[in-house]
């Protein structure tokens, strides 16, 4: 699936990303940001709302807490409960590094036209 998370923003931003996410990156999204950085924060700000089964957030919580019960420091259970996790989004929600990919920066009109032929199937 294609989406587009936040289209009013286009008029004011310099660039726009395409993002997959999911195992498969089965989900595609395209955003307006300045950054990389902030089209990965206003993805997973959509996703949260949108498709929160695809944060690690409970799997990084409970990991922690059975570090902690092990006896891990908080800051050693935290720096090993989120291993192989980005952390993204205005409030700070996890999602699986593997599960994210960059499809491309400022596609022309053709690219854009191939990933969404791609994912609205």
């Amino acid at each position: 699936m294609f989406t587009v998370v936040n289209p009013h923003d286009k008029h004011f931003t310099n660039n726009r990303y395409c993002l997959a996410f999911d195992a498969y990156g089965s989900k595609a999204l395209l955003v307006w940001a300045n950054s990389i950085k902030d089209a990965l924060n206003e993805c997973i700000d959509w996703i949260a709302d949108n498709a929160p089964g695809l944060l690690a957030d409970e799997q990084v919580e409970e990991e922690y807490h059975r570090l902690i019960g092990q006896g891990e420091t908080p800051e050693q259970a935290h720096d090993h409960a989120t291993v192989d996790t980005t952390c993204a989004g205005n409030e700070g929600h996890y999602i699986l590094s593997w599960e994210w990919m960059i499809l491309t920066e400022n596609p022309d009109r053709k690219t854009l036209k191939e990933i969404v032929k791609r994912y609205d199937r």
